[in-house]
């Protein structure tokens, strides 16, 4: 998806930066624990900005490999193997390149001190090991942003997530770490002019798409550079008007206007002393009315009787415990290292799951259009991702953790796809219409397709009501199926037909 257009690679260019400025106050942060690493090893000398572009450039390889993963023809099985590869070398290579890149060619005496680093990880935290899990870590937001939709709404709630993550990490880096406020106000520029450029290219584009005649795959570079610089300038003045606004300033135009404070201060006293003089009548009142009622209850005497016998309860369930013997050693040694292989394989297992979720979605390659939808503040999402939730919770109960969920899961994504192309020519499934009834609308839809389309939905329907599994080849034809059917030229056809 990145290889879409120029806007959506610079979409995913900025976002990407993004999220580098938000990591890197955490990772600073991090690297200032001088407790957390074994024998003083903190990552300490690192500058912020080589901290962003390493990140920053590491996101945007792993999601060009991603994308041109998702494009090949790799079996299934290759597929799995290359993910897992990807992931386990990566992150070799970088603990090799940039910890011991002063280690000779064939010495393999850091793959053991890596090893013990990973097995070892109760002494303290390495850099090597840090590497390792944050290359991972990186795999696994690589994953995630490739198959995300770069619509304006979701690009606009990832700006504003980001902007309290930015103000939390860069403003406890900056109290706890006076010397590092210039690094955190870098790093918060960073973010919002990404962020604002991001934002702006996603309403740009589905403008465009939404537009007569245009698909969005065209952003001139003079429009670029307007958009690059009106960014560049709101972000300047924010910094110059962020700089002029100093403590002092502030003092001083709050200190001109101390006779509205002091009035402003009465006021609000007034109110105070009213509402308390109401509350105090109405508590009066309480009391007075529930006075008799609590005149010949001895509540005191009550409590302290329940309080003794929970209290002798207690007392009859203590027992003495006997001190234990030193553990053993080598026991604690395998514990140790299954618990870090158990963590590297769950990171992995769902880098794995993500990727071939993007894999089976098919690929955006017509072109899109923009529909209005209805004013819902939310609830048609809520409502959509609840059904979401409970089909994935049926299907997991089903198939299982294993292949054939993720296959299940294919198949429904290809006959969702479908049915949405069919709702933007004109043919929508209404909310409780099976889909066998909905297959003549499908054959109106995509016409000379009436074998296709009956293979996909009876495919979907042997998956969702059947609970009968499909196989690596057969999902495979169904892809193929599924482009055929996709690449239909849109007919004119009656919407009530």
């Amino acid at each position: 998806m990145i290889f879409t257009n120029r806007r959506i690679r610079l979409i995913f260019i900025a976002l990407a930066g993004m999220e580098a400025a938000v990591l890197a106050p955490f990772l600073l942060l991090l690297f200032r624990v001088e407790w957390l690493w074994r024998g003083g090893d903190a990552l300490l000398a690192i500058p912020p900005v080589p901290l962003v572009v390493f990140v920053w450039l590491g996101l945007l390889g792993m999601l060009a490999v991603i994308d041109l993963l998702g494009r090949s023809r790799l079996s299934d099985q290759r597929y799995r193997l290359t993910i897992v590869a990807l992931v386990l070398l990566t992150g070799l290579l970088g603990v090799r390149l940039l910890v011991y890149g002063g280690a000779g060619l064939v010495s393999l005496g850091w793959l053991a001190e890596t090893a013990d680093g990973i097995v070892n990880f109760h002494r303290g935290l390495r850099p090597a090991v840090f590497l390792l899990f944050f290359t991972g870590f990186l795999w696994l937001r690589a994953s995630a942003a490739s198959g995300r939709l770069l619509t304006f709404f979701s690009v606009g709630v990832s700006f504003r997530l980001g902007v309290l993550l930015i103000l939390l990490g860069g403003g406890i880096l900056a109290v706890r770490f006076p010397g590092q406020i210039a690094a955190a106000t870098l790093l918060a520029a960073l973010f919002v002019g990404l962020g604002l450029l991001a934002v702006s290219l996603a309403r740009s584009d589905e403008k465009a798409m939404g537009a007569a005649g245009s698909t969005g795959a065209a952003l001139p570079w003079d429009r670029l550079l307007q958009l690059a610089l009106v960014v560049a300038v709101t972000v300047g003045l924010s910094l110059a008007l962020a700089g002029f606004f100093s403590p002092e300033r502030v003092r001083l135009i709050l200190a001109f206007f101390n006779p509205l404070w002091h009035l402003l201060g009465e006021l609000f006293l007034l109110i105070l002393l009213a509402i308390g003089f109401v509350v105090e009548r109405i508590v009066r009142w309480v009391v007075a009315w529930l006075q008799p009622l609590l005149a010949n209850s001895d509540f005191a005497k009550t409590f302290e009787e329940i309080f003794w016998q929970f209290s002798l309860f207690e007392e009859a369930q203590e027992k003495p415990v006997s001190a234990s013997g030193p553990p053993n050693e080598t026991l604690l040694l395998l514990l140790r290292a299954a618990f870090a292989l158990f963590v590297l394989a769950v990171l992995v297992g769902i880098v794995y799951l993500l990727l071939e979720r993007q894999r089976a979605r098919p690929r955006p390659d017509e072109a899109e259009s923009a529909e209005a939808e209805s004013l819902s503040f939310g609830g048609e999402a809520v409502r959509r991702g609840w059904r979401r939730l409970r089909n994935l919770a049926a299907l997991l109960r089903r198939y299982g953790l294993g292949r054939e969920l993720l296959d299940a899961i294919s198949v429904e994504n290809l006959y969702a796809n479908l049915c949405r192309l069919a709702r933007q020519r004109g043919q929508p499934r209404l909310p409780a219409q099976p889909p066998d009834d909905y297959l003549p609308r499908l054959a109106l839809a995509f016409p000379g397709h009436d074998e296709s389309l009956g293979i996909i939905t009876e495919a979907y329907m042997r998956v969702y009501y059947g609970e009968q599994a499909v196989s690596g080849e057969e999902l495979e034809r169904l892809r193929a199926v599924y482009e055929s059917v996709r690449k239909t030229e849109k007919t004119d056809t009656d919407p009530h037909g």
